[in-house]
């Protein structure tokens, strides 16, 4: 049984070198990213937030592609009209998530364009208080929030003086705590 095992082994040999040759990737550029989003999870009142994202990336030169994996910390109700909450009951909270993403990049004359889409969990507290001045959320811990996010994104990218790349974009995200859109800007290194 050994030899048989050996002999197909051997004979399959090329095949699987030839399968993993065609899976190797190219040149790959890769470094880290930080990125700051206004966030609006409720348009009729104007209730705002922020998220506050880092992580790391890796970039596929020959194709475009790029796989993102960051972590980010949400605030909502950060400013805006957020001075009557929670007398109307807005869903608000802080959390944190963990997301992958997958996108491609088009590389124009002076400026590119990347498109993004993925998948990650969202953890925290929708239940909230407002304190004081400063800090503006009490949170609930009796009532965590643990469920899916997807985010969506749009940017436009140019290189900066310093040898960065500098991002100006737009994301939608679907999770089951409350959509929200964000409009913000990133800085990859």
């Amino acid at each position: 049984m050994k030899r048989i095992f050996a002999t197909v082994l051997i004979l399959l040999a090329p095949l699987s070198s030839k399968a993993q040759a065609a899976l190797v990737l190219g040149e790959i550029d890769m470094g880290i990213l930080a990125s700051y989003h206004v966030i609006i999870t409720d348009p009729e009142n104007f209730v705002l937030g922020e998220e506050y994202e880092l992580g790391g990336y890796l970039h596929d030169l020959d194709n475009g592609g790029i796989l993102a994996i960051t972590t980010s910390y949400i605030r909502n109700g950060a400013f805006g009209s957020n001075s009557f909450l929670p007398q109307n009951n807005y869903q608000i909270g802080k959390f944190s998530t963990a997301k992958m993403r997958f996108g491609k990049l088009w590389e124009l004359n002076a400026i590119d364009i990347f498109a993004s889409v993925g998948f990650g969990w969202m953890a925290g507290a929708d239940y909230g208080d407002r304190e004081g001045f400063i800090d503006l959320l009490f949170i609930d811990p009796g009532n965590p929030v643990g469920t899916f996010t997807i985010p969506l994104g749009v940017d436009l990218q140019w290189y900066g003086f310093d040898g960065s790349i500098n991002s100006v974009g737009i994301k939608y995200e679907i999770n089951g705590w409350n959509n929200y859109l964000g409009i913000g800007a990133s800085y990859l290194l």
